[in-house]
């Protein structure tokens, strides 16, 4: 591997008897650069860099330009800067001052991290795409051919029309990420939909937004409250979330919050920057959190922490659930016809009289009870039974915390005002629905939810504010043709047996846009195959990555500050997103792309708005109707505050309804599916209530655990976000490859030192890396960063260690759910 690049094979390079890989090339490339006379925008400060000319003479310091740009990265931050343009192109990013808004200043938002003031790496990185290309030797050689923008459509549209001729109209795939997201990308829905193809939906990040979605239901700021109200909290609890890091963005009002006196506990496997700053570490093992939030609600309940008052007004604790599971209703009675608009819900009072919610305000929530011949129990009742059987003693066996401590930890959480910060680590174990299952459940029951200073923070509460911006009757229009949903995690079986659940599946070609799934997704080796299978890939990205590099076709899309548009998610404002330089090479916006597929397919009387037509259309919708946001109202403030339309001060409460099918918090789910059904064995009513069940891998009582006794997890940091900023400079100067932390004892039992090379694999693959000694690791654990490209490990690649194997309820892509060993090489 010495003298080759050892990914597609490339020779490397040998210049004056040194050897350079892609990597050293790239960082060599800066320096030629500069050499060069070329600038490069450092952090914080302008640098106008002057041309010699013979005669000693300098160019005069060009005019700057300063446009209004947002960092679409997915990270939770949408921060809002300046963009400096000087002779057509983008020389550096600042921090833009924002119109007050309404709560606290807007200054908290006011704010740009290291990847913010790197864009300009990106825009005129070596990795750029500009031209459409076509692959002329075998996938993932990285030999190509420049396509003129006809050619290429012509030859994607013609393929296309001859699969959907012999193949179905479902035989074509749109897979869609999150990456970059903007009213631009929403377009190729509106594609997909006309032109009847499957959607591929990702299965990134599911467990945490399906249960949110079944048991609070979407609000204004998803399921959360106003993030800025954190300030209320006396206690917050940081769970299944590292906000110093991956959720920086955030840490400002978390600073408020403990300011303001609140206490911070941290529940998580390893000792991280936000445990070093909490008042409390708690370390717990990997995936059993569910089985503590369960102890914890059987103790509330045994001695009365449970807030009555709560559990009767705003949830589901007072409705009768019949042995087959489903809600006690007026037709039951014969009051109702089954299945009409007043075929209500109806609870019990103490006294025995049975009646609608809005009748008997004081109902029981206790109980099982034989009305008019049927048996009914509360929801609250099959709750509390459920969590019977989470005794401290049990509770503290598998989380390995000691019973006390979580003793503790329910006094504090029950007396509240409590906030649970959270995010998307639970999440991407198999078994992640039972953590977030479980943490409603016990805000529920405990009370904390539905009012100021509690309920969830962190990722989970960002604001929808891009709905104000959003139409669906564009992206879904009446000729809309039925089409198939298909789940990636589940996609390559479906593929080998030409079945998907009932639903018969032959894909040729996939569409793959805003992101990078043979980076980012598990199992990196069945998404190789699932490309070989394939006829067609193409894949629309602004940067040659993983996924690129294995396509058939790239088309180039413009950076964020190349094209006009707009953009409003997570930090409060809905952001005007100027152009600010011309698309570099011939790239192209989403939106063009989109329309330039449309017409090629023969749909062009669909597809005939300007991007000016359609930005204002988009703004025809009753969210910016209710507050009067327009698109030329976007396009002269450029920065408009949350559009605050009289809402409460918190989202879920009795004066804000959950929107949930019963209008309520929903710890107990009535005629639960799952999101999708390839074929799976589903028991209703064992899924509609909280439980805890091990992780489906890493998990000690796993027969696998003795040959493979490590979890493999991957970290999100501050320099990436998935693999975007992957090749940007000034981070590899501070990370220049990739590590694996390892806890000390774990490192000395296998003779590895700091700095040493290590090979983590499993049956699935490898990767290997330098090894980073972290005493900070809970023993058993390593630790990779996230968002490495292929030709930067050193060998092999983190993705093919991990499994597409999923919950029964939720499809998901388990990332952390992974059995591994490692060794010295």
């Amino acid at each position: 591997m010495a003298e080759k690049d050892k990914k597609h094979n490339a020779p490397a390079k040998i210049v004056f008897d040194k050897t350079f890989n892609r990597r050293s090339f790239i960082k060599g490339s800066a320096a030629l650069t500069a050499a060069a006379g070329i600038t490069v925008a450092s952090p914080g400060k302008t640098v106008v860099k002057a041309l010699a000319t013979g005669s000693g003479s300098k160019k005069e310091k060009a005019e700057e330009k300063v446009f209004v740009g947002a960092c679409r990265g997915n990270c939770a931050g949408a921060c809002a800067m300046n963009v400096h343009v000087r002779d057509g192109k983008v020389v550096k990013t600042s921090s833009l001052k924002l119109p007050e808004g309404p709560g606290l200043p807007s200054k908290d938002f006011e704010r740009i991290c290291s990847r913010g003031l790197a864009h300009v790496q990106r825009i005129y990185g070596a990795e750029r795409l500009k031209y459409p290309m076509r692959r002329v030797g075998e996938r993932g050689a990285g030999q190509w051919e420049q396509l003129t923008w006809d050619e290429a459509i012509d030859y994607i549209c013609s393929k296309w029309k001859t699969y959907q001729k012999e193949y179905g109209e479902a035989s074509i795939g749109f897979s869609e990420g999150y990456g970059s997201s903007s009213p631009d990308t929403k377009y190729y829905q509106r594609l997909r939909n006309l032109m009847g193809a499957a959607n591929i939906n990702n299965g990134y990040d599911l467990a945490l937004l399906g249960v949110g979605g079944n048991t609070v239901g979407f609000g204004q700021f998803v399921f959360g409250n106003d993030i800025r109200l954190m300030a209320k909290a006396k206690y917050i609890f940081v769970w299944g979330a590292n906000p110093t890091e991956a959720g920086h963005v955030n840490w400002v009002f978390l600073q408020r919050a403990l300011d303001a006196g609140a206490k911070m506990i941290v529940i998580d496997p390893n000792y991280t920057i936000a445990a070093s700053k909490a008042d409390q570490y708690v370390p717990i093992r990997p995936g059993s959190d569910g089985a503590m939030m369960l102890a914890m609600i059987n103790v509330a309940e045994q001695e009365g922490l449970v807030d009555e008052k709560c559990l009767k007004e705003q949830t589901v604790a007072p409705f009768l659930v019949k042995d087959d599971g489903t809600y006690l209703r007026l037709s039951d009675l014969n009051q109702a016809a089954a299945g009409s608009s007043d075929d209500a819900i109806v609870v019990r009072s103490e006294t025995g009289e049975i009646g609608l919610p809005t009748e008997i305000l004081n109902p029981v929530i206790r109980g099982s009870y034989e009305i008019e011949g049927i048996r009914v129990t509360t929801a609250y009742d099959l709750l509390i039974e459920r969590a019977a059987e989470w005794t401290l003693e049990r509770a503290s066996k598998v989380c390995d915390v000691p019973e006390e401590t979580i003793y503790e930890l329910l006094k504090m959480y029950a007396e509240g005002p409590t906030i649970s910060y959270t995010s998307y680590g639970p999440d991407h174990f198999g078994n992640g629905q039972t953590f977030y299952y479980s943490l409603f459940a016990l805000m529920m029951t405990t009370g904390q939810i539905g009012k100021e200073g509690a309920g969830i923070g962190g990722f989970a509460c960002n604001t929808m504010i891009l709905d104000y911006g959003n139409n669906m009757g564009i992206l879904n229009p009446p000729q809309t043709k039925p089409a198939p949903v298909f789940f990636a995690p589940k996609l390559f079986e479906a593929l080998d047996n030409g079945k998907y659940g009932n639903v018969d599946i032959n894909l040729k070609s996939l569409f793959v846009y805003i992101h990078n799934p043979i980076g980012n997704q598990t199992d990196r080796k069945s998404w190789l195959k699932l490309f070989d299978k394939l006829d067609l890939v193409v894949v629309a990205d602004t940067v040659m990555n993983d996924t690129t590099r294995y396509a058939d076709l790239v088309l180039p899309v413009p950076h964020f500050f190349e094209v006009e548009t707009y953009f409003g998610s997570y930090n409060g404002y809905l952001c005007m997103n100027e152009k600010a330089i011309e698309p570099l090479g011939e790239s192209k916006g989403d939106f063009e792309i989109a329309t330039l597929l449309g017409q090629g397919m023969g749909l062009g009387e669909f597809f005939t708005m300007t991007r000016e037509d359609y930005h204002t259309e988009m703004f025809n919708n009753p969210f910016a109707q209710m507050v009067g946001v327009t698109w030329e109202k976007m396009k002269k403030e450029k920065m408009i505050p949350r559009m605050d339309f009289d809402a409460p001060k918190y989202v879920h409460g009795v004066s804000s309804p959950y929107s949930t099918r019963t209008g309520r918090a929903q710890f107990y789910q009535e005629n639960i599916l799952p999101n999708t059904d390839y074929g799976q064995t589903f028991d209703q009513q064992w899924e509609a209530l909280p439980y805890w069940e091990p992780p489906l891998e890493a998990w000690p009582e796993n027969p696998l655990y003795e040959k493979y006794p490590l979890i493999f997890m991957s970290e999100r940091g501050k320099f990436k976000t998935h693999t975007q900023f992957t090749y940007c400079q000034w981070f590899l100067e501070i990370l220049p490859e990739p590590t694996i932390l390892i806890n000390d004892r774990d490192a000395k039992a296998r003779g590895i030192k700091h700095g040493d090379y290590i090979k983590v694999y499993n049956d699935r693959g490898y990767v290997v890396a330098k090894a980073e000694i972290n005493p900070a690791n809970r023993p058993g654990v390593l630790l990779m960063d996230h968002g490495w490209s292929d030709d930067q490990f050193h060998d092999g690649h983190y993705s093919d260690l991990t499994s597409r194997e999923t919950s029964r309820s939720i499809i998901n892509n388990a990332f952390f759910d992974c059995l591994v060993e490692v060794q010295k090489v």
